[in-house]
């Protein structure tokens, strides 16, 4: 079982495309997040936004964050978008 998952796991990330359409999704979901972030948090206050995020010294958590959350979010999307796709090539459909 774990062999056979091992195998599409394999698959699917080394399907062409994948990594670009992780990129893609990834920076997607961080513009799409702080956006909301600002607007429920900071009412679009993009300077009490700034002073918050930026001059604080969280700058570097800030930016770990965005990449890794943006990551994960692209990553799992993706995989079962490519997943199903090879799924779908496999059966002939």
């Amino acid at each position: 079982m774990f062999a056979n998952f091992l195998k599409t796991f394999t698959k699917v990330i080394c399907a062409k495309g994948f990594w670009l359409d992780v990129v893609k999704l990834a920076a997607i979901f961080i513009i799409i997040y702080n956006t909301v972030d600002i607007w429920f948090n900071y009412n679009f206050d993009f300077a009490l936004y700034a002073e918050a995020k930026f001059k604080t010294g969280k700058l570097l958590r800030f930016f770990v964050a965005n990449i890794l959350s943006g990551f994960v979010y692209g990553f799992i999307v993706s995989y079962f978008k490519f997943r199903n796709r090879i799924k779908k090539e496999n059966s002939g459909e």
